[in-house]
């Protein structure tokens, strides 16, 4: 078992500067205590999360830290050029010596993706196009793609990532739809919520790995190769940045809920 941190990076109703800097302190004790993974929500037109570009407080992250493995919880992939991303996680992933770890998914807020005139209802299929697209991005030199939201043709991939063939794909997921695709394709997994209701969506998830034969990038650090995590709220760290969480990651094969 390994212990992860989830992090809003919430409105702390001071200088964004000084929240900043509050959270690059933080990241560096979760490194030095040993913490295996920080991940990093991205919402949008919100205070819980004042870091609506992700990548940009990942770059920051990256360097203040040494052994830690950072990365987005999620990517809302449909409000990105996939193209754009490709080269987002390239950088990332050098700027942190090979930690990063891109969790994706579509975005849980209807009323955020409608503020960058995104149509909930199509959301997870724009979500699987851009998935697809960056795919196959990360490991060509070359990126042809043609899906219905996204089409590319020869265009050169100067960037490549450190770690081959990629960064580990994470997913989280409250539904059983998005931990069944999610088992499919391979990755690592988050859940969240009261016992009974994690332990559904992490079985949907371990149901739908185990009939494709396992993670597509294996991690040897946890039992089974793959990391299931349940998300969990922590005390503060400070009294006014109250939104921290535990993620408690355990591999696939052992199965505590």
């Amino acid at each position: 078992m390994k212990i992860g941190l989830f992090d809003h990076v919430e409105h702390g109703k001071r200088p964004l500067a000084t929240l900043f800097d509050e959270r690059l302190a933080f990241a560096q004790a979760a490194d030095e205590a040993g913490i295996y993974c920080l991940h990093v929500a991205q919402h949008h037109a919100t205070p819980l999360n004042m870091v609506p570009v992700p990548g940009v407080y990942l770059g920051a992250v990256a360097r203040a830290t040494k052994r830690m493995r950072l990365g987005p919880l999620v990517y809302l992939l449909p409000l990105y050029s996939p193209l754009r991303l490709i080269e987002e996680i390239c950088i990332l992933d050098h700027l942190s010596y090979g930690r990063m770890e891109v969790g994706v998914g579509r975005g849980v807020s209807p009323f955020e993706l409608k503020y960058h005139k995104i149509d909930h209802d199509e959301s997870r299929d724009i979500f699987i196009d851009a998935f697809n697209c960056i795919a196959a991005g990360l490991t060509a030199d070359t990126l042809t793609y043609s899906g219905k939201y996204h089409q590319y043709e020869n265009v050169p991939i100067a960037l490549r990532p450190l770690q081959q063939p990629h960064p580990p794909f994470w997913y989280g997921s409250s539904n059983t739809t998005g931990a069944t695709w999610a088992g499919e394709h391979g990755m690592h997994f988050v859940s969240l919520g009261p016992t009974p209701f994690a332990k559904t969506n992490i079985d949907a998830f371990k149901q739908a790995l185990a009939k494709r034969g396992g993670p597509a990038q294996p991690k040897a650090e946890f039992s089974g190769g793959t990391a299931i995590g349940v998300l969990g709220l922590l005390g503060c760290w400070r009294r006014r940045s109250r939104l921290r969480a535990a993620l408690i990651w355990r591999g696939e094969q052992r199965n505590p809920w």
